[in-house]
């Protein structure tokens, strides 16, 4: 290349290079739409929704504006339209691009006067008539008589009703007239609805499918439909979920055949895919009461033909070890219904306590239909134990029975949500028992959304008839302190104490404790809280602890971390470390 070609080739680099640093700033890619004349929130967001100017270029040409300036004010009749107003004023002011916007288009809105439902013609016939499903869907419609007409509305009570009549085995059913007539001049609107479902279908034949491993009649159990009932898609989703539920399967798939229309019945399979027999268990987990903690196990989900279930498991803390065994017993009604044996040898050694627990019981576990669980249960307890220097075996047969119920919005990390329960529990010396006494225990916990954080509170409350509550072992006393109790005081620290000042472990429990969480970020949030609380062997010598602290929760998969700093507010201790992960009910 020439010397010549040279600079003009290296001159037109520069110059090109000066207009790219001195060129106007890039202008915005997207047309705005403003909106004026105060049009009703609903109308506007409508109406922004409709009216999408990013579909046009920045910069359109004479033409092209034309062909916008008619698609908007169609689009956006047709958004005021969906919500019943027929006669709008529509204004534009189209406003060009310049080198730094694109075009901009103001829209001026006067909805008009709205449009009235005059007429709500819904008519049932064949067996939905008679049919409570279809009335409750009129009932709790939004469209009335004298209501402002909106077209989803319309549509989606159209749609209900189409598929009610799927759902509820109404294989003939159609909507035999379904009209929308608008008077736009007299701004009123007539809705037809005309449903004919013909009969409701029952369940025919009810086939299992597949080798669940399992006795039929275990597996028919679990249904929550019978052959002669009316036909309802939701009892089918009932009964897969109750499949699942049972722990014996890996997937589970309910199919309904072709409507039979000379018997007017639909035929069901179920079809099973069976889950491996055997499965280890295996968990870690770390707390300020136990340290970290380790437990593995075995499993196996079906021993037999009738459903029966073993586990076996260990546990492993700077606290607590044990090992333990399990063997459960579907009854009549599997899923609500079950015999559970179980038995453990736990050896546990606290600051305040050394015990060794070789136990044996039978748990029998009901579900009841208002969601409560109860479970009467039979415990043989055999309790070596040293508390405050005193040496002692306890050997005791123990009757008990427990009523309980959590209820929540979300099982992990509810935002509201409850749990209650009770268990009363004792034993007699002419039962083959060491000891005699009576002991109840009431609990609950609340969580409250409150602003955009949470209120949890929690309390417990237990009592115990004996004579003498040396005669009880560790683990049939009440103790308090701890991350779970009253936080700021080691775990079990709180109690009746003896003249060495050693706590002995009380007859009876009172503590609560208030928190509030608020969250910082999606999965962070932080807490302040206060725990008050004691074990007693008096009513009338209860002294109460009192603690305060504060801390963050990390929202893990399994449950919330929580990270805890507390003291005791009367005694001015040092602050103390809590942590504990788990479900919060």
């Amino acid at each position: 290349m020439s010397s010549f070609h040279s600079q003009a080739f290296l001159t037109a680099l520069i110059f090109l290079g000066s207009l790219a640093l001195t060129s106007p700033a890039r202008a915005d890619e997207t047309p705005g739409l403003i909106l004026k004349g105060d049009p009703p929130e609903a109308v506007a967001a409508n109406i922004r929704t409709l009216v999408d100017l990013g579909r046009y270029p920045c910069r359109p040409g004479p033409g092209q504006q034309t062909l916008i300036r008619r698609q908007v004010r169609d689009d956006a009749r047709g958004a005021l339209q969906a919500l019943g107003f027929y006669q709008p004023r529509l204004t534009q002011d189209y406003q060009a691009a310049d080198q730094e916007h694109c075009f901009r288009l103001t829209l001026t809105v006067d909805p008009g006067p709205p449009t009235l439902v005059e007429t709500l013609d819904v008519a049932l016939s064949g067996d939905a008539a008679n049919d409570p499903a279809f009335q409750r869907v009129l009932d709790e419609s939004p469209l009335r008589e004298g209501e402002r007409l909106r077209h989803d509305q319309y549509e989606s009570l159209k749609r209900t009703l189409q598929q009610l009549l799927i759902n509820r085995g109404y294989a003939e059913g159609v909507l035999s007239r379904h009209r929308l007539e608008v008077d736009r001049d007299r701004h009123r609107a007539r809705v037809v609805l005309h449903v004919d479902s013909g009969p409701r279908y029952r369940f025919g034949e009810v086939s299992l499918a597949g080798d669940a491993q399992l006795n039929d009649t275990l597996l028919r159990a679990y249904l929550n439909f019978q052959s002669g009932e009316p036909f309802s898609n939701e009892r089918l989703l009932t009964t897969q979920q109750a499949y699942l539920g049972a722990g014996y399967f890996s997937a589970v798939r309910v199919e309904r055949g072709e409507p039979d229309p000379q018997r007017h019945t639909i035929d069901v399979t179920v079809h099973f895919s069976p889950r491996n027999e055997w499965a280890l268990l295996a968990g870690a987990g770390i707390s300020t009461d136990t340290g970290p903690r380790l437990r593995l196990g075995v499993e196996n989900r079906r021993l037999n033909a009738a459903g029966h279930t073993a586990r076996a498991e260990t546990e492993l803390s700077s606290v607590r070890q044990g090992v333990g065994a399990g063997y459960t017993i579907p009854l009549s009604d599997p899923l609500n219904e079950k015999l559970e044996l179980r038995t453990s040898y736990v050896n546990e050694d606290t600051d305040t306590s050394e015990s060794e627990k070789l136990s044996v019981g039978a748990d029998y576990i009901l579900k009841l239909e208002s969601g409560w669980i109860a479970t009467p249960s039979l415990e043989y307890l055999r309790e070596t134990y040293n508390v405050a220097d005193q040496v002692d075996q306890a050997e005791l047969v123990i009757p008990g029975f427990q009523l309980s119920r959590v209820k929540s919005d979300d099982p992990v990390h509810p935002r509201f949500g409850w749990r209650l329960g009770g268990k009363v529990r004792g034993a007699h010396k002419a039962l083959s028992s060491s000891a005699t006494f009576t002991q109840y225990d009431l609990w609950g916990k609340l969580i409250l959304p409150v602003f955009k954080g949470r209120f949890i509170t929690r309390g417990e409350f237990g009592f115990t008839d004996v004579v003498d509550v040396t005669e009880l072992p560790a683990s049939l006393r009440f103790f308090a302190g701890g991350d779970a109790s009253v936080r700021g005081f080691a775990y079990e620290s709180l109690g009746p104490e003896n003249d060495d000042g050693d706590v002995t472990g009380g007859r009876h429990l009172l503590v609560g404790s208030v928190e509030y969480d608020y969250p910082i970020t999606e999965r962070w949030s932080m807490a302040v809280f206060s725990d008050a609380g004691n074990a007693f062997n008096d009513f009338d010598d209860y002294e109460i602890r009192r603690s305060a602290g504060f801390g963050v929760r990390w929202r893990s998969p399994l449950g919330p971390i929580r990270v805890d700093l507390a003291r005791g507010v009367q005694e001015h201790r040092d602050w103390r470390l809590h942590l504990s992960m788990g479900p919060d009910l």
